[in-house]
């Protein structure tokens, strides 16, 4: 028998220390004679040294962090992703929606914008805010395709994102401007993430009408971040309104996809002691309202507790729309 396949069977083991005093003596005296097996032999005992508990090396204080930054810089969080890619669906849903408007239809009126051509150069204008504000590029308004000017928009700002995401940590809290009906609110990155997806599927529903297509709602996470963001921005906008109640807060409770409940503080920072009224709605049908696209008396909203607070506190919920 050739003497390298006898050992070869047992340097694994020797090499972890799992061979009896009898083999272990034939593999060491053949290590003694064979520069072959015992190269072979150093190479395991090193490999076995490095998985040994007793004999475990400690990785250098700094490559934790090392590994986090470069795993950060090759991928982009999570939420970003998540929040761009529901952003970029949105896209895709109007521009289908788009390729269904007739020559005439562009001409189309819209309450808020003129016509349909006016909705899309005030969407276009919205998105080119928030790819300032990363440092990205601006399409130039064209008059002949606006259609073309706001989806070369939407695509500048997502390939913006792709780079923001690269960035160190801490890039879904830059402070950003939000679009809205009066001033420029700053929020954080994902809130105005969250805001493009959400303007975007309202204008998209605005135009269905136009091509006699249906309302959609969106996903009902998108549903649930929509109202999350609507909840955060809710004090603010109460206390603009004179809706201060140090203490108070409203118990907001939706139903259907995107549901949940929510306590939002009236018109204060500070956590809420008490709930002065409870108001219980579709969560489709309170985004819409947010969206400026609801009447407060046509949401169907339960109400209990104080309908003096309960009723305010709709009516500045319907002004957070950004058109």
């Amino acid at each position: 028998m050739d003497p390298h396949e006898g050992i070869a069977e047992h340097l694994g083991a020797w090499a972890l220390e799992g061979v009896d005093g009898d083999e272990a003596a034939a593999v060491e005296a053949h290590l003694r004679t064979c520069a072959t097996c015992a190269d072979e032999a150093r190479r395991l005992r090193e490999a076995a040294g490095w998985l040994g508990v007793e004999r475990v090396r400690p990785a250098p204080a700094e490559l934790r962090e090392r590994v986090l930054a470069e795993a950060l810089r090759r991928r982009p969080p999570a939420l970003l992703r998540t929040l761009a890619q529901a952003y970029a669906a949105q896209v895709e849903l109007l521009d289908e929606v788009l390729a269904s408007v007739a020559p005439d239809g562009w001409r189309h009126p819209d309450p808020r914008h003129g016509d349909v051509r006016g909705l899309l150069a005030h969407l276009a204008g919205n998105d080119a805010m928030l790819a300032t504000d990363l440092g990205g590029q601006v399409v130039s308004p064209s008059e002949d395709d606006v259609r073309e000017t706001w989806r070369g928009q939407a695509e500048l700002l997502l390939d913006r994102l792709t780079v923001v995401g690269a960035e160190p940590v801490g890039a879904l809290d830059q402070p950003v401007r939000l679009a809205a009906r009066r001033g420029t609110p700053v929020r954080p990155l994902r809130d105005a993430l969250v805001q493009r997806a959400f303007e975007t599927w309202t204008h998209r529903d605005d135009l269905a009408a136009v091509v006699g297509r249906a309302q959609a709602a969106p996903p009902p996470a998108e549903v649930r971040r929509i109202v999350d963001l609507s909840v955060r921005v809710l004090p603010d906008a109460l206390r603009t309104a004179g809706l201060v109640r140090p203490g108070g807060g409203v118990r907001l409770v939706l139903e259907g996809p995107g549901e949940g409940e929510w306590v939002v503080p009236l018109g204060h920072p500070e956590p809420v002691a008490r709930v002065e009224a409870t108001v219980r709605a579709d969560a489709v049908g309170y985004t819409r309202l947010v969206a400026g696209r609801r009447a407060v008396a046509t949401l169907g909203a339960e109400v209990s507790g104080s309908a003096a607070v309960a009723g305010p506190f709709l009516e500045v919920a319907s002004t957070l729309g950004c058109d």
